[in-house]
């Protein structure tokens, strides 16, 4: 069954947005949250645009003696916006949010990213086993996996074959090297492996920061411009070298 592409399916994002959708609703928008990659940035967009519109406009409810000092004079006057049909405000608005949104675009040198800072590989895999560990993009299309590494990373990736007991659960973007790594979730023999991928100039220090379980190791490498990192409970790598340049 295939889903509505955006923005046919706007008004279902901005009730998710507004947490305003039944829990059978919502854990269904979730459930595609995790398959469907554009959706995913339909919903990031249009967070980073409500944020910036309440920045600039910020809600302020207005006082009774306002409201009426503003209502009354448009009340008693020629027909006005008051006389518009009630359908027709929704044209209006419309017009007034495309405005807004044109504006947001325009003052494009004038934004700037959330504010991002790099995390130990370790710390991001512990929470992410903690979370449950499970991958936010269920993703077994092999030129859908290529693609989402192809944007992010800009080299696309394939997955080779993975052994018996070993297999890929999905990707996430938990963050590590930069907000745009790219994690893949797997599991190897029973236990969770997460093999990290970023661009070789993301590459810090601080991600292959000892983790503070003995159990735990980390092991890197790097070619084609990209830069590996694989967290994982055995003493060899088990995952990461399944990774290839298309």
């Amino acid at each position: 069954m295939s889903h509505p592409e955006l923005p046919n399916d706007d008004s279902l994002l901005e009730a998710y947005l507004d947490d305003a959708l039944e829990p059978a609703a919502r854990e269904q928008f979730e459930q595609r949250l995790r398959t469907e990659p554009h959706l995913v940035e339909q919903v990031e967009l249009q967070r980073k645009i409500n944020a910036s519109l309440l920045s600039s406009f910020p809600v302020v409810e207005p006082d009774a003696d306002h409201v009426a000092q503003v209502t009354e004079p448009l009340e008693q006057s020629e027909p006005t916006l008051l006389s518009i049909p009630r359908r027709r405000w929704g044209w209006l608005a419309a017009a007034a949010v495309a405005g807004l949104l044109l504006a947001y675009v325009a003052s494009g040198p004038q934004r700037t990213d959330p504010y991002f800072e790099p995390t130990p590989l370790a710390q991001v895999y512990d929470a992410t086993v903690r979370q449950g560990f499970e991958p936010y993009y269920e993703c077994e299309d092999a030129e859908r996996f290529a693609r989402v590494f192809s944007k992010r990373q800009g080299i696309p990736l394939a997955l080779l074959p993975m052994p018996e007991g070993s297999r890929m659960l999905g990707l996430s973007y938990p963050g590590g090297l930069s907000r745009d790594t790219t994690a893949m979730l797997c599991q190897v023999d029973g236990e969770p492996v997460i093999v990290f991928v970023d661009r070789t100039e993301a590459d810090c220090q601080l991600a292959s920061q000892k983790p503070t379980s003995e159990s735990l190791h980390i092991f890197r490498d790097e070619h084609d411009g990209l830069v590996f990192y694989e967290v994982t409970p055995f003493d060899t790598p088990r995952a990461m070298q399944y990774l290839k340049v298309e």
